[in-house]
């Protein structure tokens, strides 16, 4: 039953194509069910390592940030069903690096970093180029880091609603 329970926390986008008499288009991202694969997992433990340099230094991490908005703003229609949480993370780390935001863990900065880092990273698991699943793999790590994250996460929303 635990398993069963799992699987239904973790998930990640997927790319629907509809022919279309000129080309293919991409025209619906559906929810798709899944734990990130071995390999998946594996990068991004890497990637976890990596995320230690950004935290103690914030203009590397303020780097970061922008490369990363930039990515999702480029790609905001593959990132359609994701884009709402894909940018509570940014919103957290920023408010974070600023010093706005200082209630939360030194480890959950640490996931946020590492799936940014993941997300970034155009040859991660399932290269970014790659037409119509570039992007699963991004999205898999994090819903799965908003997942791990969640309490934290929610406490930083609540905030940020009291700072409007």
């Amino acid at each position: 039953m635990k398993k069963k329970e799992a699987t239904k926390r973790c998930s990640a986008t997927k790319v629907i194509k509809k022919k279309r008499p000129e080309k293919e288009k991409v025209t619906k991202v559906q929810v798709v069910r899944r734990h990130p694969t071995e390999e998946e997992r594996k990068q991004f433990a890497k990637e976890k390592r990596r995320a230690r340099e950004y935290v103690t230094d914030k203009q590397k991490t303020a780097q970061l940030l922008k490369e990363a908005i930039e990515k999702a703003t480029r790609n905001k229609g593959a990132l359609r069903k994701l884009w709402v949480k894909l940018t509570a993370l940014f919103r957290l780390l920023s408010a974070w690096a600023k010093g706005e935001y200082t209630e939360v863990s030194l480890k959950t900065i640490l996931w946020v970093i590492a799936a940014i880092i993941y997300f970034v990273n155009p040859f991660d698991a399932i290269p970014d180029f790659i037409p119509g699943v570039g992007y699963v793999d991004d999205a898999v790590v994090i819903v799965f880091v908003i997942n791990t994250i969640r309490r934290d996460l929610d406490k930083f929303l609540e905030w940020e609603r009291t700072q409007k």
